[in-house]
């Protein structure tokens, strides 16, 4: 498990190199991706104008919930953006029969391909989000608290991570997974909202299948002491379970892996 963690690494420190040859482009497209994020803000904003709460929320709050989301969105994007594409840019282009060449196991090629550009700007995006909010709200913003977003971040990135993986074995068989992981990763939408907005079903699909929840929701009603249940001091086992079942799934896959002969 060490030498894989310090091969992955090093693959994603190599890869980090690489993309960073092309400054202009990187810079072009963490921008991008801010103005994206702020045009979703501005629809939370027109949202309000129409409203004062949203299920006993109101702005500050659901801000404070956005960013929280947007922090482990940075943790997936800087980690495991290479499982969005494995299907299109390795499989389908026959790459990935020189990963299988290498003397380790191919998830951990994969993920360390990760080069995306925007994971800076949304973790930058956040942590504004978060501290402003928390200051506006009242709350003190102690040296405790910030290590404990930073950790909540880290492992709300681990989850959406794993999910990614998980999904992203639709490229054994279709050959280009980017639909499939796509259609996931923006079920993550659904959590930039307080939960209690939702149905029976989509509460507990949120929660419990797609455990979204666990990276926003219940972390941010932790940081402004809104609830005693302590649900978020169950998110390491959540993501741990994840992982497991995201590396079940992938070496599954993997045994029906068929060259595209390219």
């Amino acid at each position: 498990m060490i030498r894989n963690f310090r091969l992955y690494i090093s693959f994603l420190v190599a890869a980090l190199k690489k993309m960073m040859e092309y400054r202009i482009d990187c810079l072009v497209g963490m921008v991008s991706q801010i103005a994206f994020q702020i045009i979703e803000l501005i629809f939370i904003w027109i949202v309000f104008q129409n409203t004062d709460n949203v299920a006993g929320w109101d702005f500050e709050h659901l801000l404070l919930l956005y960013g929280v989301m947007m922090l482990s969105i940075s943790v997936t994007d800087l980690l495991f953006d290479a499982t969005y594409d494995l299907g299109n840019r390795l499989i389908r282009k026959g790459k990935f029969d020189t990963i299988l060449l290498r003397p380790v196991h191919p998830l951990i090629s994969v993920l360390g391909e990760s080069e995306s550009s925007t994971a800076l700007g949304y973790w930058v995006l956040s942590m504004v989000l978060i501290v402003s909010m928390l200051i506006k709200l009242q709350v003190s913003v102690t040296l405790f608290l910030v290590l404990k977003i930073l950790y909540f971040g880290f492992l709300g990135g681990l989850i959406i991570g794993g999910l990614q993986t998980m999904f992203s074995v639709a490229g054994f068989w279709t050959y280009k997974s980017n639909e499939v992981v796509w259609s996931v990763f923006n079920l993550h939408k659904l959590a930039v909202y307080p939960i209690e907005i939702y149905n029976k079903f989509i509460r507990v699909l949120i929660t419990f299948i797609l455990p979204f929840a666990f990276t926003s929701y219940f972390p941010t009603l932790d940081y402004l002491e809104m609830t005693q249940d302590n649900l978020v001091f169950v998110t390491p086992l959540v993501a741990l379970v994840v992982w497991i079942i995201a590396i079940k799934v992938w070496n599954f896959a993997l045994g029906k892996y068929r060259s595209t002969g390219n």
